[in-house]
C-alpha cells in the first residue's frame, strides 16, 4: 500500500468511526444503550490499533518494539473497560470478534519475520556458527531458525526463519549473510517473504518400516504433531544458541513429499 491509499484507508475509518460516534450519541444513557454509548471510545481504539498494527512495516525498525508496547498496552486497557461495561453481562459477539481481531494483528505483528523456503531439489546446511558470529558482529539482535546442520531438508520446504526485535524485518546485509549460509553447499533457496508465524517442518516416520512418509510444514502456533523437527534456534535475541555438531557417515536421504499444512482446512497441501 503506497503513502496515497494509506491517507485514502485511514480517512476512510475516520470517517466510519465519526459516523459511529455521531449515531451513538442518540443512545440512552442507562441499560444496554448506555454500555454501547460507553463503549465508543475502547471500540475505536481497538479497531484503529488493529489496522495499525498491520502497517509497522512503514516504521523504522528500531521504532517497532516501542509501538508494540504502546499497542499492546492500549487494547489491554480497551478490553479491560469493555469488561467493565459489560459486567455482568456476556460481551456481545460484535465486541468479542472485535478484541479477537486486534489480539491476533498484535501477534501477527509481534512474531513477524522472514521465510526462505528450499528451491532446490535438496539443501543441507552446516552448522551455523560461523554465521552466528557475522550476524552478531552485523548487529542482529532478533531471533533465527535454520536447518539442523547436515540434515537434507527438499524442494518446498522451510530453509530459515528470521526476525527482527518486534517483528522487524532483517537488514540487507543480515539477509545476504543468511542467503550465503544456507547455499554454501549448492542448494538453493527462494527469496524471503515476509510472513506473520514462523513456521517448523516435522519429518515423519511410518514406524512399522521405518522410512520417511513425508515433511510437514506446519505454523508453530499450532498443534505440536509427530515427527523431527528439522529447524533448530540458532540464535534468540541476537544471542548464539547451542547447535548439535553435524551428523556423519549416515546413509543419504531420498527427496520426499514436503507437505503444507492448511490451517483453514487443517489438510496438507503438496508443496
Amino acid at each position: 500500500m503506497d503513502s496515497a491509499d494509506r491517507v485514502l484507508t485511514w480517512a476512510t475509518l475516520l470517517g466510519k468511526w465519526t459516523e459511529f460516534a455521531q449515531a451513538a450519541v442518540a443512545l440512552p444513557t442507562d441499560g444496554d444503550g448506555g454500555r454501547w454509548r460507553d463503549s465508543v471510545a475502547p471500540i475505536i481504539t481497538l479497531q484503529a490499533i488493529t489496522h495499525a498494527l498491520g502497517e509497522l512495516d512503514e516504521l523504522d525498525p528500531g521504532e517497532r518494539p516501542l509501538a508494540l508496547d504502546r499497542a499492546e498496552i492500549a487494547c489491554r486497557e480497551s478490553v479491560a473497560r469493555l469488561n467493565e461495561l459489560w459486567r455482568g453481562e456476556s460481551l456481545p459477539t460484535e465486541l468479542g470478534e472485535l478484541v479477537t481481531d486486534s489480539r491476533i494483528a498484535f501477534e501477527l505483528a509481534a512474531n513477524a519475520g522472514v521465510e526462505w523456503l528450499v528451491d532446490s531439489e535438496r539443501l543441507q546446511a552446516p552448522h551455523p556458527a560461523d554465521l552466528c558470529e557475522k550476524l552478531g558482529a552485523l548487529g542482529f539482535a532478533g531471533d533465527l531458525f535454520l536447518p539442523a546442520p547436515g540434515v537434507p531438508l527438499f524442494k518446498g520446504s522451510v530453509a530459515a526463519f528470521a526476525r527482527g526485535p518486534g517483528g522487524s524485518p532483517t537488514t540487507e546485509s543480515e539477509t545476504k549473510a543468511i542467503e550465503s549460509f544456507l547455499t554454501r553447499r549448492g542448494g538453493k533457496v527462494s527469496p524471503p517473504e515476509r510472513i506473520g508465524v514462523p513456521r517448523q517442518v516435522y519429518r515423519q516416520l511410518d514406524f512399522a518400516t521405518g522410512s520417511i512418509t513425508r515433511d510437514l510444514v506446519i505454523p508453530m502456533n499450532e498443534d505440536l504433531p509427530p515427527g523431527q523437527p528439522l529447524l533448530v534456534l540458532a540464535m534468540e535475541r541476537g544471542q548464539a544458541c547451542s547447535v548439535a555438531p553435524e551428523a556423519k557417515g549416515g546413509a543419504r536421504i531420498e527427496p520426499v513429499a514436503v507437505e503444507v499444512f492448511s490451517p483453514s482446512s487443517e489438510t496438507p497441501e503438496r508443496a
